[in-house]
């Protein structure tokens, strides 16, 4: 049974992905992959593996990194530039390849606990976005966003019975989610709730972050900057980041609060990712969402980490009014160290 259930992984990765290397699932994914029943709808290659294919090669064409630039953890970060921007988006192809090689695969609908759509949308997103990608794919994106209902009809069988069990990888931020996928599971990049029972999956952004130095988490002593902000002005070539990847975790790394404002949409930003990995505690100032308690904010990995026990929420209105100085004087040192030390476990379980 066992030899049935891999092979039927191994078939579907070579349905689903091109060669190349898989992202390794951590023992925790395939000990709840294991118990997930999941069907895979049979969509053609220019949904999943077309994307992947190009975006890989375009990235060896335009950076010259010669890995597999969607699916390989040791892929060289190339810093702060329009193709890692465009890149971060594309959370959906390991998340996807990791399913593959966990799950339970059924062929029967009535068995499925999830019915996973095989359209990568974040990174199929990307491709509209210029700066030296095109649109490979075009009449397979516009199946699908010209008239999902007639998509729905001809591909998606289930839909109709169970929308709610559906799950659309669409790593880009809650704000731009497709109101008729609202009663669906949506797997985006945060913060609002677009599914009325809760059903979105938050899930982060691809940040390219330097193993060595995330594992190497300093003592809380070795802290010596108060307060760290990270600009990020990465798609405006005249102003690049003063900054390297490196340099950046390494700061963090010296610093207790790190600020976290959102960006230019509602989602949580690479920033807050390099931050929590950097153990540094994020300052999140939320200007879409600022009257929104812990509780009411879609976070990521929000099933394993307690996030009031990590951020400190600071809302635009009192930040105003208080200044962010004087607010993070009034944080005890007891807080500060309760803070450190729990990021530093969200860090071994949830981020290594």
């Amino acid at each position: 049974m066992a030899q049935t259930a891999d092979a039927a992984r191994e078939s579907a990765l070579k349905r689903f992905l091109p060669p190349g290397p898989r992202p390794l699932p951590c023992r925790r994914d395939v000990q709840r992959g294991r118990r997930l029943r999941l069907f895979v709808y049979g969509l053609p290659w220019a949904y999943h593996g077309q994307v992947v294919e190009y975006v890989e090669r375009r990235a060896r064409e335009l950076l010259h990194v010669n890995c597999a630039y969607l699916r390989e953890d040791t892929c060289p970060n190339t810093g702060f530039s329009h193709l890692e921007n465009l890149r971060s988006h594309c959370t959906d192809v390991p998340i996807f390849s990791k399913l593959l090689q966990v799950a339970t695969l059924v062929g029967e609908p009535e068995r499925a606990d999830v019915f996973l759509v095989p359209f990568l949308l974040g990174c199929n997103a990307m491709l509209g976005w210029g700066h030296g990608m095109s649109r490979v794919n075009g009449p397979a994106h516009h199946a699908f966003f010209g008239s999902f209902d007639k998509f729905a009809r001809d591909s998606l069988p289930h839909f109709a019975r169970w929308p709610h069990r559906h799950l659309f990888l669409f790593p880009l931020d809650s704000m731009f989610m497709p109101k008729w996928l609202g009663g669906s599971m949506l797997a985006h990049t945060g913060a609002g709730y677009r599914n009325k029972s809760r059903l979105d999956v938050t899930i982060p952004y691809l940040a390219s972050l330097p193993r060595e130095l995330v594992r190497a988490q300093p003592d809380a002593g070795a802290r010596s900057t108060r307060v760290f902000l990270m600009a990020s002005p990465s798609r405006n070539k005249e102003n690049a980041m003063p900054f390297s990847t490196v340099e950046t975790i390494r700061r963090m790394q010296r610093t207790t609060f790190c600020v976290a404002p959102t960006g230019d949409s509602d989602g949580f930003t690479q920033r807050f990712y390099y931050i929590v990995a950097a153990g540094c505690i994020p300052v999140r100032v939320d200007t879409y969402y600022p009257s929104l308690k812990f509780g009411k904010v879609a976070w990521p990995f929000k099933q394993t980490i307690e996030w009031h026990r990590a951020v400190l929420l600071l809302p635009p209105d009192r930040l105003r009014r208080d200044g962010l100085m004087p607010t993070l004087a009034n944080v005890s040192q007891r807080r500060v160290r309760e803070m450190q030390q729990y990021l530093l476990r969200v860090n071994c379980n949830s981020l290594a």
